[in-house]
């Protein structure tokens, strides 16, 4: 559709306003904000704050970040632990109701046009509380990933909250199987080509078929003690929709196509033509791969893929979280001879996103949340989070050298490789994607999950899930979206 080629140039229109606002040079090492940077906090109320759970290395790195932060403002800072699947309909109701029932929230990166209007721009309380006004803000931010501040921008270019932890998906494989010299003989005598982490779907398919073994067959030259799976999927109605994503971004689809004007503001969604083929075709190969999984898989996600993993059931996680990769590297552990490799899924465009702090309209302290939100993203706390290890978001923080050591490859310098090519690439797509413009984005991705298992599973046919899906994210996106829908047919 002719209508499709103003979607770069608005892209651009929108980073350069949000982003790149404030072009900032980098401080030194010594400059970089820290606690005692943070003044006298004029407000005393106490703040609540939701925080993520079920992740054991946040749920031991930041609590004591935020005692320090209450230590130093003299601000009591109480929290509440949410697992992922309880963090929408918990905090979209008290969003809408207005409660106020938490001071600073956990957004989930496609829920930010969805809850902007509740929640502050970080702009305009910088404007109201930093001795820098923005400035001040952003400086703190330019360690910040480009691709990931885009994520917690709104649709008017307006950034909503401060990211801290990232979760972009990747292919965790186990390299060392890959490298073996008789896998590598046995795979391109079979398939005509050399063994690596997939690139296309068909090498994919091919790696699953090769590696799902029964028990007793051989893997490295040795006997296997249990049946081997050439992959792992979250097919369950958990996130399967995220890997979703991964597959028919890869492809060139959306889930929705953006239409800008001619100055590349948002206009429209429109469901079109090549988005149908490409999720119908997404279907299909995802159902071929399911047949190389786990059994288990429809009915689970990430939290039984991974213990699958480093107990040497599965080969390759090929839409996997850049947060499991530490637990996933246990495997190195039990298993001998393991060794973990990190890669970009098929397509190079894994669902991508981060949580991060947004401060609601309703709080009683907009002052102290701003710094705590500052604080989190600071180069400071964002070493510490890293080194837990969790996947931060700070492009200073994983390109420094030491991380690239032997003492810290494993541990950090892996995954903050894999990172940084990933973000680099998905940078220009990042702003169109539906998840980043819909005002009806959550509620579009919990629909998603159902309807996605119903496929997977063979609840519905492709044609009808395809079908079914168009129809409910239009029905989603008129009733609880900001722009219009349509549909090409």
């Amino acid at each position: 559709m002719q209508k499709k080629t103003n979607v770069v140039r608005g892209f651009v229109v929108l980073i350069v306003a949000a982003v790149m606002a404030f072009p900032v040079t980098g401080v030194s090492a010594g400059e970089k904000f820290t606690l005692k940077d943070i003044p006298e906090i004029k407000n005393r109320e106490p703040i609540h704050v939701a925080m993520f759970g079920g992740y054991a290395q946040l749920e031991v790195v930041i609590p004591p970040i935020l005692k320090k932060f209450s230590e130093h403002t003299g601000i009591k800072v109480t929290n509440e632990k949410m697992v992922m699947t309880s963090i929408y309909p918990k905090i979209n109701v008290e969003l809408i109701a207005q409660t106020g029932a938490y001071d600073s929230i956990l957004v989930e990166a496609s829920t930010t046009n969805e809850w902007a209007r509740y929640l502050w721009a970080m702009d305009d309380l910088a404007e109201k509380y930093d001795p820098k006004g923005k400035e001040g803000l952003w400086e703190v931010l330019a360690g910040i990933d480009k691709a990931q501040l885009a994520c917690a921008t709104d649709r008017k270019g307006r950034l909503m909250g401060v990211p801290y932890w990232n979760y972009t998906q990747i292919n965790i494989y186990r390299k060392d199987v890959h490298d073996d010299p008789t896998e590598k003989a046995n795979f391109k005598k079979k398939y005509g080509y050399d063994l690596a982490p997939a690139e296309t779907r068909q090498q994919e398919l091919d790696q699953a078929k090769f590696f799902t073994r029964k028990k007793g067959e051989l893997l490295k030259g040795k006997p296997l003690k249990d049946d081997l799976f050439g992959v792992g999927l979250m097919a369950g109605r958990f996130e399967i929709n995220d890997e979703f994503s991964s597959i028919i971004w890869g492809a060139g689809g959306h889930w929705m196509t953006l239409i800008r004007d001619k100055d590349g503001t948002p206009k429209e969604f429109v469901i079109t033509k090549k988005d149908k083929k490409v999720l119908k075709e997404a279907m299909i190969y995802y159902k071929e791969l399911l047949k190389y999984a786990s059994p288990g898989c429809i009915n689970t996600y990430w939290d039984f893929l991974v213990p699958q993993l480093q107990e040497g059931k599965v080969i390759s996680l090929p839409y996997m979280y850049t947060g499991l990769d530490s637990w996933a590297s246990d495997v190195e552990k039990t298993t001998p001879g393991a060794r973990l490799g990190l890669a970009l899924c098929v397509g190079k465009q894994g669902y991508i996103g981060n949580f991060f702090r947004a401060i609601p309209l309703v709080t009683k302290n907009a002052e102290a949340n701003y710094w705590l939100a500052k604080y989190l993203a600071s180069y400071e706390v964002q070493k510490e989070i890293q080194e837990s290890p969790v996947p931060g978001i700070r492009r200073d923080v994983l390109e420094d050298p030491k991380y690239q050591t032997e003492e810290w490859r494993n541990r950090v310098g892996r995954l903050a490789k894999i990172c940084i090519k990933q973000w680099d690439y998905q940078y220009p797509f990042v702003k169109d994607y539906m998840y980043f413009n819909s005002a009806a984005g959550g509620k579009i991705y919990e629909q998603q999950i159902i309807i996605l298992h119903d496929g997977a599973t063979g609840k519905l046919t492709v044609d009808k899930m395809v079908k079914k899906l168009t129809k409910t994210t239009m029905k989603l996106q008129r009733k609880f979206g900001e722009l219009p829908v349509s549909e090409e047919k």
